[in-house]
């Protein structure tokens, strides 16, 4: 723990130091190209889901416009798409100072960090890392670091977040990531590959946080967590050197900056070494521009990697970010932009027939605009059914197109908590998504694979209910 601890400060210092170098922002043309996707602003560290309304959400940390390196990094906005090409800001989210004492001592820099959320039982729920660096900038050996998760609460991704709680027990580090599997439990991520699952409350956890077992010993941060063909895959940035020789960027004796990923048949593992997802910024990027002298593009030139996964009707993208946007703002690409002024950007991930990961291609272009023909809702044609604990409901040729994220009912009768499985193809086919019931009215819960023609089954598990009003939503935007 404490060769991490010593890691993660010389890389602090190193954020801090290049920050403080950065280039004004002087170059006002548009930005030329598709990727990043957001170029009004900087923009780091995208969590990307699809929400209820069925449009893409991401949620990111903001580097400053002025520079300052990573304790500069205050607050978080909100992004939606419904075909990942355009993005709308939805403004800011949630800043420092709506959790920061207001006795907290002058000398102490708050920052908040990469962020993850969740939407569930109609609230939006946010973790947030908080940073806190004690005492002055200067004295980088002897300053001390604190660095907790916190979650906040909303009733719309459009308002802002409050705090829920300060801070989550037994959180020590960075990087939440959080999970909703197909059984309804959800699992909270961060630092050093820790993971607890969630109470119903979303901040306490059932037992004790665990450290994954992940398979090497090249895991650093920027966990994330996503099931693809019913196997879980645990992303993260690995350790890398800190700087790129840029007469031998691709030196193999320099341990690069890129995000890897392990493989589990659980949520809580143990996962094995799968290889390299994304390799380091601006590698094999093609049609677009050259550092002056060299083959590649200059934000080769710089490292920090972060990586959100979503699928959104039938293709999975992987989000993640360069200082493609801060090399145009700042000299037109003539250098390589600045470590800390960072942009999201969007490609398309695959995977091969062994369920291996397909390096991402990082390209200049960005992703195609996805279009979507199908309704925003499927309505089930069961009207009514009673279910024994054990017995399930049945409804055939239900065409969920090109996908459906979230599943909801009606349900009475209640006198017990209990769960309601909704499957394809047989009582105990496939499970897409459990709805969690506590008492009798509506209740939803996310999916994972609901596409394709298919027979629906909708089992009680742990009790007798009644349910209607059953829908398949989110399949397109509202």
């Amino acid at each position: 723990m404490k060769k991490r601890f010593l890691f993660l400060s010389v890389c602090m210092a190193l954020a801090g130091s290049m920050g403080a170098q950065v280039k004004k922002n002087v170059n006002t043309d548009p930005y030329p190209y598709g990727n990043p996707v957001i170029r009004h602003m900087y923009t780091a560290d995208a969590a990307p889901h699809v929400m209820p309304d069925g449009r893409v959400w991401m949620i990111t940390s903001v580097d400053h416009e002025n520079g300052g390196g990573y304790s500069t990094m205050h607050c978080y906005h909100a992004f939606s798409s419904s075909d990942m090409v355009n993005w709308t800001d939805h403004g800011e989210i949630f800043h420092v100072n709506d959790i920061r004492p207001k006795d907290a001592p002058a000398s102490d820099k708050w920052a908040v960090w990469a962020p993850d959320f969740i939407y569930k039982d109609g609230k939006y729920y946010l973790y947030i890392p908080i940073r806190i660096q004690h005492g002055a900038e200067s004295s980088q050996e002897k300053r001390k670091v604190t660095a907790y998760l916190a979650v906040a609460e909303s009733n719309s991704l459009t308002e802002r977040f409050k705090v829920l709680t300060p801070q989550i027990k037994e959180t020590r580090g960075i990087d939440p990531a959080v999970f909703r599997d197909t059984d309804g439990k959800i699992y909270l991520y961060w630092g050093s590959h820790m993971a607890a699952q969630l109470k119903d409350n979303m901040y306490e956890f059932v037992g004790k946080p665990v450290k994954l077992e992940v398979d090497t010993d090249r895991f650093m941060e920027a966990i994330w967590m996503n099931k693809h063909d019913g196997k879980y895959y645990l992303s993260y940035h690995t350790k890398y050197g800190n700087k790129i020789d840029k007469n031998h960027p691709d030196d193999p004796n320099r341990k690069p900056s890129e995000l890897a990923y392990s493989v589990g048949d659980s949520p809580m593992g143990p996962f094995k070494y799968g290889g390299v997802m994304n390799y380091e910024l601006g590698v094999g990027v093609k049609n677009g521009p050259n550092l002056p002298g060299y083959d590649y593009v200059p934000w080769r030139l710089t490292q920090s990697n972060h990586g959100g996964i979503v699928e959104y009707h039938g293709q999975e993208y992987l989000f993640y970010h360069t200082s493609a946007l801060s090399s145009w703002r700042q000299d037109r690409f003539q250098g390589p932009g600045t470590w800390t002024q960072r942009s999201v950007c969007i490609d398309e991930l695959n995977y091969r027939k062994n369920g291996s990961i397909v390096p991402v291609k990082q390209t200049i272009e960005g992703v195609a605009a996805v279009k979507i023909n199908q309704p925003a809702v499927v309505n089930l044609s069961l009207k009514q059914a009673s279910l024994a604990d054990g017995e399930s409901a049945s409804v055939s040729n239900v065409n969920l197109g090109t996908g459906y994220y979230y599943f909801s009912a009606e349900v009475s009768g209640v006198t017990a908590p209990l769960k309601i499985e909704v499957r394809t193809g047989a009582t105990d086919g496939k499970l897409l998504g459990t709805l969690l019931v506590k008492k009798d009215g509506y209740v939803d819960t996310s999916l994972i694979d609901a596409n394709g023609k298919q027979t629906i089954f909708l089992k009680a598990v742990g009790g007798n209910v009644q349910i209607s009003a059953c829908s398949f939503f989110a399949g397109n935007v509202e």
